[in-house]
Order: C-alpha cells, then sequence, then structure tokens
C-alpha cells in the first residue's frame, strides 16, 4: 500500500484527480459556458482547403502577455478555452507554410468565437499578418445573449449611475423591481436591486455572477450591486439555451466582469454635478429647486511586474441632499382638539351606543388620552379648515464604494482576487417635538462587501482547471426615526416595553404618521466552482461542481407594536374616532 502525505501531493495533480472523479458521477456533455471567460476555436487549412493537422496555434493577450499554445487535430481543428476577456493576437506556425498572424481579436465575456485560418505556402520565417476587423463568427454555441460593452457601460445615461439598469436593454427583459412591493417589504435591501423578468418568466429567476463567482442577495433572489461604470469592462445577459454549467439559474445569467490592469498604465477621474444653483426656477415651481447632488471618483490600473503582475482600484463617492417642498396634511383644529365639532355638518354618533353626540360636542372625559398624547406632537392648522403646511424631512444620502483587484500571469497559471464593498447609509431624520408628521421613513444603513478568487492552469494542452471561490456579506437595515414608542403614548399593548421604534397609525382623509422601524437584515453566502476542461479532438468537454452556502440572520420590527388605522367613520368623522380612540 502507497501512501501520499497532503505535504508532497503534487497540488495541480490533486485537482486534477478530485475533478476527475466527481466527473464520474455527472454526464459527459460537451459544454462551452464559462462565466468570466471567452474561448476560440476554428480550424487550420492549406489553400486547396484540406486540414493542417499537428499545426501550432498559440494566442497572446495584448494586454498582459497572457499566452496559450495548442495543436490542431487531425481534422485541423483547435480549441483555445478559458481566456481571459481581451484583445489578443493569434499565431498559427507549421512547416512548409508562411506563418500566419491575426492580430486585434476582441473577445468578450462568455464568447465562443470560431476563427478559421488558411496557411499559404512558404518558410516559417516568413509571415502573413492580418489585421482583425470583422466581427467573429459565433458558430459554437447556440446561447442566445446581449453583450453590454464598456462603450455602453460608460457612455450610456444612468440614473445614479448604476450599470445593472443596462440589463433591460436586452429583448425580451423587463424591470419588475416596482411590483411586488418593490422594496417596501423588505428589510436591507441595498439601492440598486432589482427584479429583472427574462422572456415571461418569474421575476427573481436571474442569476448574477461578478468576475466569476455568485454575486446575488440570495435573500430576496435579486442582484447585489454592480461596481461604478468605471469598473466594469463588460457584462452579458444569457436568456435562451443556457449551459448546463448555469446549473443554478432560472430564466437567465448575466455574468459582469470588472476591468484589470495591464502593461499599460489607465485610469479615469471623473465628477457628476448636479446643484439647483446652478439652474432657473421652474416656472410653475413655488420655490426653487433644492436638490444637490456629487458623484466623484475615479480608477488607476497598471502593471506591479511587466507581463506577470498587474492590478486596478477604483473609488466613487456619492453626496445627495435635498429638502423637499411643503407637505399638506388635514389636523384637527384647537377647538376640536377639546371635543368641539359644532363646526362640522356631519352629525357625529356615539359609536357606544350609536346615539347621535348632542350638539356635536364629545365630552372631554371621552376623549382618548393616546390621541391627546400624539395631538401634543401635532402642530395646529396654519391654513384654512383642517389644513397643515409643513416642509418635509430632509434626506442627506451618502454612498462609498471601492474595489481593489489584481491579476498574475506565469508560464500556465493564471490568478486572479477581487475585493469590492459598497457603503450605503441614510440618517433617519426624527421629527422635531412639534411636529411628528414630518418623520420620515428613509433611515437605513447596509454594507455589501464582496470577495473572490479564481484559478486557472493548463496542465497540457488538452487539459485545462479552473477553480473559484466568492464570499458575498451583507449587513445592516433599516433604522428607526420614532422618539418615541406607542406605549409612551399610553397604547396599552404587550410587551409595554418595546422600546422606540416604529409609529404606524392613519386617519384617513386627515393625517398619517409612519416611521421607520429598526431591523438587521444579515445574509453572508460562500460559493466554490471547480471545472475541468479536457479537448478530445473537435470535442470540448467540460466537468465540475458549483456548491453555495447560504446564510441569513434577520432581526425585524416591523409594527412589532401594531398600526393604527382610523378609516370606517364609526362616528362619522375619522378624526372624531381618533379623539374618541375607536380605530
Amino acid at each position: 500500500m502507497r501512501h501520499t502525505s497532503f505535504s508532497t501531493l503534487n497540488p495541480a495533480r490533486f485537482l486534477t484527480h478530485l475533478l476527475l472523479l466527481a466527473s464520474a458521477f455527472l454526464p459527459c456533455l460537451p459544454l462551452i459556458a464559462q462565466y468570466n471567460l471567452a474561448s476560440l476555436g476554428g480550424a487550420v487549412v492549406d489553400p486547396t482547403g484540406a486540414a493542417v493537422p499537428n499545426a501550432k496555434v498559440s494566442i497572446r493577450n495584448t494586454g498582459t502577455g497572457l499566452t496559450r499554445t495548442v495543436s490542431t487535430g487531425e481534422n485541423g481543428a483547435f480549441v483555445l478555452p478559458a481566456l481571459p476577456v481581451g484583445t489578443y493576437n493569434l499565431t498559427v506556425e507549421k512547416t512548409g507554410f508562411s506563418t500566419h498572424v491575426r492580430e486585434g481579436i476582441l473577445l468578450t465575456v462568455d464568447q465562443a468565437a470560431s476563427v478559421n485560418v488558411t496557411l499559404q505556402l512558404g518558410q516559417v520565417s516568413e509571415s502573413v499578418t492580418v489585421a482583425a476587423g470583422a466581427e467573429l463568427v459565433a458558430a459554437r454555441e447556440s446561447t442566445v445573449g446581449q453583450l453590454i460593452d464598456a462603450k455602453r457601460v460608460v457612455e450610456l445615461p444612468l440614473d445614479g449611475r448604476h450599470p445593472q439598469d443596462l440589463v433591460f436593454l436586452s429583448a425580451g427583459t423587463v424591470n419588475l423591481t416596482d411590483r411586488y412591493c418593490g422594496f417596501n417589504c423588505f428589510g436591507g435591501v441595498y439601492p440598486g436591486e432589482q427584479r429583472g423578468g427574462v422572456n415571461g418568466n418569474a421575476a427573481g429567476s436571474v442569476h448574477y455572477t461578478l468576475d466569476g463567482s455568485s454575486h446575488n442577495d440570495t435573500y430576496l433572489n435579486m442582484n447585489l450591486p454592480f461596481p461604478n461604470p468605471d469598473s466594469v469592462q463588460e457584462f452579458k445577459l444569457q436568456e435562451n439555451n443556457l449551459s448546463a454549467v448555469y446549473g443554478s439559474s432560472g430564466s437567465g445569467v448575466v455574468n459582469v466582469v470588472t476591468k484589470s490592469g495591464t502593461n499599460a498604465v489607465h485610469g479615469t477621474i471623473f465628477e457628476f454635478l448636479r446643484n439647483g444653483d446652478l439652474n432657473a426656477r421652474n416656472y410653475f415651481a413655488a420655490t426653487h429647486d433644492t436638490l444637490k447632488r456629487n458623484q466623484f471618483g475615479g480608477s488607476v490600473g497598471g502593471p506591479i511586474v511587466k507581463d506577470n503582475l498587474f492590478y486596478f482600484g477604483s473609488y466613487q463617492g456619492t453626496r445627495v441632499a435635498s429638502a423637499p417642498a411643503g407637505l399638506v396634511q388635514f389636523v384637527p383644529t384647537q377647538a376640536e382638539r377639546n371635543g368641539d365639532f359644532s363646526g362640522t355638518a356631519t352629525p357625529l354618533i356615539d359609536p357606544e351606543t350609536n346615539a347621535p353626540i348632542p350638539g356635536n360636542q364629545i365630552p372631554r372625559t371621552r376623549l382618548s388620552a393616546p390621541a391627546q398624547f400624539f395631538l401634543g406632537k401635532i402642530a395646529l392648522p396654519n391654513g384654512p379648515g383642517r389644513q397643515l403646511t409643513f416642509p418635509g424631512a430632509p434626506a442627506k444620502p451618502f454612498e462609498d464604494e471601492g474595489l481593489m483587484k489584481i491579476d498574475y500571469v506565469r508560464g500556465r497559471q493564471h490568478f486572479g482576487g477581487r475585493y469590492y464593498a459598497t457603503d450605503f447609509r441614510q440618517p433617519p431624520v426624527v421629527a422635531s417635538a412639534g411636529n411628528i408628521l414630518a418623520a420620515d421613513q428613509q433611515g437605513n444603513k447596509v454594507r455589501v462587501q464582496s470577495v473572490s478568487g479564481d484559478y486557472l492552469y493548463t496542465v497540457s494542452p488538452t487539459l485545462l482547471l479552473e477553480g473559484n471561490v466568492g464570499y458575498n456579506r451583507q449587513r445592516g437595515g433599516s433604522l428607526s426615526s420614532a422618539p418615541f414608542s406607542f406605549a409612551d403614548a399610553g397604547v396599552r399593548i404587550a410587551p409595554a416595553s418595546i422600546p422606540p421604534g416604529e409609529l404606524v397609525l392613519s386617519v384617513g382623509g386627515a393625517f398619517s404618521i409612519n416611521t421607520n422601524h429598526p431591523g438587521d437584515f444579515d445574509r453572508d453566502d460562500f460559493n466554490f466552482r471547480g471545472t475541468a476542461t479536457v479537448m478530445r479532438g473537435p470535442h470540448e468537454l467540460r466537468f465540475g461542481m458549483d456548491a453555495v452556502r447560504l446564510q441569513n440572520q434577520i432581526v425585524n420590527t416591523f409594527t412589532q407594536a401594531g398600526s393604527f388605522t382610523f378609516a370606517n367613520r364609526l362616528s362619522g368623522d375619522n378624526v372624531a374616532d381618533f379623539l374618541l380612540g375607536d380605530a
């Protein structure tokens, strides 16, 4: 019996054995999809159209120097799988023929491109160079999809600079985020998450990846936020005839690739400004536009060690400040707060006795103590009748996003590592003691962090190993804007010790109080994917596994203290119902 320890076992050989062992339990299918990668295949023929076997086919990334080499089969066919997106030069050599060089081959995410090469008779020292310009034919796959390239990501207008909105440029896609209650039924949702429908399929069935690892809010089946446009290289939505590689997807899959460093230093600096002070006042607006919005940042990428080690990083900050125009609600007059409804034309009915209330005068002993408490926090009307006009709660959300990426290329190995974090905060606006109606529901604090690592190893011209590990972490949730609780107001609820969390109270046709509630909606997911690609003649066979571990820890206090509605006109007037305490 031979014993092999992990300390002496060749890692590549061990991973090969592990993947091949796993593949024994999977059906043998010719697969092409490669998440954040591309592939190039084709055939090499002579001037008569006959196949040229054993020709040396090499491809080199012009930005990083990554090189792959294979030989054509007996039928002249070749396949170069798992190529990072970018621009390549293809070289084909065979004794008795001139060297063929094709420059400027652009490979995009999930592309399975084909290119055929015709060699000319001559010496290997001679070369024929072709400048690639025509679009490559995708003859090796039947998947239907839409590529959103870097030009579209950067140049198309985006509200808030959210590249994920461009998913809906694809035919058959529709934004269903505002349906199914949008985000209003959930907590801990990061701005920019969306629900997309593809070809009439259910919302929430689109699977997202970022640099090859899962990029999903697994609690809600939505996407995690994309990096800013200056960080995204491209992405592609595949929506029909999906490969079995995408076993975790439903109606579609979106693969996003971030930018990488190259041998040339490149970068951007930007600021987008919107300020009402720079605009003319709208002719029909009562006041000048007060919105102030700044988005600023930059990106930079380049070499650490030429042809081997590269870096890329980016940052974007967003600062927004706005003061909404005056809000209008209808609150009890001073007389009504004392029980005097003689100014109303509707005869009041006592809900307890079903008898008329004499003179529409509610005895002070019948006035609800909790209602009196709330009225002490609500301003008196400042317009005709019950009309109260007051300024809305100012909103000051801000966001910080950063991305760091490292790529290492050496010989037959390629390693990539990426860290992405984005932090959104909108402090809750707690209303002043004089007007609880101005409290807002927007308090939110959510942080998303994502890390991934991928490894490519060319064991031989006919065997390639891929591995990807990713971890997503989402922390935070809603923040309370309530200055007191229902229990503080004297409402008899259980348990009475609930701290200030949320106030939901509505008086139909008059006024309402809606504050946010505290809640933590934490979720994590760890994902691992390993794949072995084997070339056998004209066939490309891929075997592998995909595992995801999910974890959610939710602390939700939504309406924990109840919600109260006065809308049935039990007495004939909802404001009178509120003062009587009859919900």
